[in-house]
């Protein structure tokens, strides 16, 4: 149609670039009208908005995106601005989206100028839109390595309903099924491809080739941190990535995790042979998360726990409390319930998937009778994405600092301020230290590795207990450290205008986080002369 119309308006008889040219049906295809040539013709972008009042401040906003996007590309001397990026407006809208989440928008530039990269940050971020929008832009298949087969099969549904053509190939599925997604595989049919990392080790021979044979335009590592403590652990192929990255060609990869820090960045970057990766850390300081430490006594514990349960929260807020153990919720659970405050306990022990999904909508507030507060054991907490949790307690610090950060992180979701709360014993860190790494030892004899494997492995997780030891007892600023762990020595970021004019154009600025108090040593004082329960209720604002 635009080369019959020689790339002019027919009505207004402007020139017009491929880009700038709309195709307009004279009769509506609501109308009847149909695709056939006589019924199309080549229209400006004004000529067009003034043919649909109804939709002109849609056509208005894809021209500005069009031409923000060249301005930004002229202006571009750092090479950060890919000519993908004319996509964004149709690819965010492809998937349900106005604009990027606060962060976003500089990863999938990154990734689109064929940068090998990290990503961390926590849940609520959006990692999953960072490779599924340069995939989908970008030509060819793009693999992604995911842990869990589940986690496989709920991303390609949702895909599939955008129609983006996309598939998995796991042991769920039968010979027959599996013969066709290869086929398809091989004709290109596919967007994205997902697999676990041992699905490049099976012992069929003629399976490999066919995996190995793909020439992808990413190698997405979901859940990266896997690479680090997976890979040493029970599923050595994750330590094995670099291997397949090289056998598909070596194309960038792109890893997400929710949490690493300095040390784990490096190792999983070393493991995954792209040393020199540009590396990402979002959403570590959370400005409206106050953190405090609190020195209490491991039998003193019910009792601090019922005292900052029986605090009011705002907003009907929720609270969440982790325990390290089964035994220890279910001692801590006896005591609130004598205390007068009936708390249930979410664990892997629960009786059935039911009985959990309900617990969970009572916490959410999806079912009656609603619950405002729940005990929980680490693995079964990280499930819970409560935006309106304003406490989170823990009976004793974890074994990283990368799960603190995960399971604090459960608060203040919404941007209101909210508390965490870590107990610990200053005078016996023993204690808590001792039970840490008798559960780390079980998980290493349960790993089945070699002497020298489970050694490794258990030298690895005691380092880890005690880095965060240290963290809980250091004198200083507690956010300072913690986010200097994961991201260094603070830098200024200056970002150029062309990265500002796309940000302005497509990206949100994020939800707003109210600033609180930061941490027990910058409010000493108040701690000093009223008590660290004072120190909770300021910050709640009660």
């Amino acid at each position: 149609m635009l080369r019959r119309d020689k790339f002019e308006c027919v009505e207004c008889g402007k020139p017009c670039n491929p880009d700038e040219a709309d195709i307009h049906h004279l009769l509506p295809r609501s109308a009847g009208g149909g695709d056939e040539p006589s019924n199309l013709i080549t229209l400006c972008d004004g000529c067009h908005a003034a043919h649909h009042p109804k939709l002109s401040a849609g056509l208005a906003r894809r021209a500005i995106e069009r031409w923000a996007v060249r301005l930004a590309l002229w202006l571009d001397r750092q090479g950060s601005v890919s000519e993908q990026s004319e996509s964004f407006g149709p690819g965010l809208r492809l998937f349900g989206l106005d604009r990027f989440r606060d962060g976003q928008l500089p990863v999938v530039q990154a990734a689109l100028t064929g940068r090998s990269l990290l990503v961390v940050s926590p849940t609520g971020f959006g990692k999953t839109l960072c490779f599924q929008l340069p995939a989908v832009l970008r030509r060819g298949v793009s693999v992604v390595v995911s842990p869990l087969k589940a986690l496989m099969g709920e991303q390609v549904s949702s895909l599939l309903r955008r129609k983006i053509p996309s598939s998995f190939i796991n042991s769920d599925i039968g010979p027959d099924e599996k013969r066709l997604r290869y086929w398809l595989l091989a004709s290109n049919s596919f967007k994205l491809l997902y697999v676990a990392p041992e699905r490049f080790f099976v012992r069929n021979a003629h399976e490999q080739e066919q995996l190995r044979s793909v020439r992808p335009a990413f190698l997405v590592i979901d859940e990266a941190h896997c690479v680090d403590q997976w890979g040493r652990d029970f599923r050595p192929e994750y330590g094995r990535l670099k291997e397949v990255r090289e056998a598909l060609g070596s194309p960038p990869v792109l890893a997400f995790t929710a949490t690493a820090g300095q040390e784990m960045q490096e190792r999983i970057l070393a493991s995954l042979g792209i040393p020199d990766a540009q590396v990402f850390v979002r959403g570590v300081d959370r400005p409206n998360i106050a953190l405090l430490r609190w020195s209490v006594p491991v039998d003193e514990r019910p009792g601090v726990i019922a005292q900052l349960c029986g605090i009011r929260l705002p907003g009907k807020g929720k609270v969440m409390i982790f325990v390290p153990t089964r035994k220890i919720g279910e001692a801590l659970q006896k005591h609130l319930s004598e205390e007068g405050l009936k708390t249930p306990f979410y664990h892997s022990q629960l009786s059935g998937a039911w009985e959990r999904e309900q617990l969970l909508k009572r916490f959410s507030g999806e079912s009656r009778p609603e619950v405002d507060r729940i005990i929980c054991t680490s693995a079964f907490g990280m499930g819970l994405d409560i935006k309106n949790v304003r406490m989170v307690i823990h009976w004793q610090y974890p074994s990283s600092i990368e799960d603190y950060l995960q399971e604090f992180g459960r608060a203040g979701r919404d941007g209101e301020a909210s508390v965490a709360v870590l107990l610990h014993d200053r005078s016996n860190a023993r204690r808590d230290i001792g039970l840490l790494q008798f559960m780390a030892g079980r998980a290493v004899q349960n790993a089945q590795l070699s002497r020298a494997e489970a050694l490794a492995a258990s030298n690895h997780k005691v380092a880890q207990i005690d880095r965060m030891a240290r963290l809980t007892t250091t004198h200083g600023c507690f956010r300072e450290a913690l986010v200097g762990y994961f991201t260094g020595p603070r830098r200024p970021v200056r970002r150029s205008f062309s990265t500002w004019l796309l940000e302005l154009v497509f990206a949100d600025r994020g939800v707003r986080q109210q600033k609180v108090v930061c941490c027990d040593a910058c409010q000493q004082r108040l701690i000093d002369r009223q008590g660290a329960l004072a120190f909770v209720i300021k910050v709640l604002g009660e």
